[in-house]
């Protein structure tokens, strides 16, 4: 199975990208990411044994067990990659919360043996993929804020038209 480890958006940020989204369409070309798939990836696993999901679940919930739900705020745009075939996302104003939910989760899976994408970590959602920047500005997101309340374990499914993602485990953070 195809695995990542992700930070679920509250609906208020999910708007926001929404419209962001939307004054992209006008002046970039590129493959849009579905509106249901948006999220901030904490560790990508890439494909691991289905047997092994318990433990993953186990490195998730210790990771979170003294993580309280954050506030989080969005940022402005940024890409990775060529401005011809970018990686277009949104990033965060405060990066603290999420940078230690993912470290917490990180650690957690090295401890049980887990290889993940181990590159620097960097909170982002991305909106596209393929994006064309190559002819000028982009237009000014539309900034929100919410609490990041849960991460969540999913499957992700390439076989269609558009990646499909599944939860399989979800740990609720702890309110303030």
């Amino acid at each position: 199975m195809r695995l990542f480890i992700a930070a679920e958006l509250p609906e208020p940020m999910l708007e926001a990208l929404a419209e962001t989204t939307a004054l992209l369409r006008s002046s970039v070309h590129g493959r849009f990411v579905a509106s249901d798939s948006l999220h901030v990836t904490l560790a990508f696993l890439g494909n691991v044994s289905s047997y092994r999901i318990d433990d993953i679940a186990d490195a998730i919930e210790a990771g979170c067990i003294d993580l309280l739900a954050a506030r989080a705020t969005l940022g402005q745009l940024g890409s990775f990659g060529k401005r011809s075939r970018a990686t277009l996302w949104q990033g965060f104003d405060d990066v603290g919360p999420l940078v230690r939910a993912a470290n917490n989760v990180r650690n957690e899976l090295r401890k049980r043996d887990f290889t993940f994408d181990a590159k620097k970590f960097l909170p982002h959602v991305t909106l596209m993929r393929n994006a064309d920047l190559s002819s000028g500005e982009l237009p000014a997101p539309v900034i929100a804020s919410g609490f990041i309340e849960s991460v969540t374990l999913f499957s992700s499914d390439l076989s269609g038209t558009r990646p499909v993602y599944e939860p399989l485990h979800t740990t609720v953070l702890k309110k303030r």
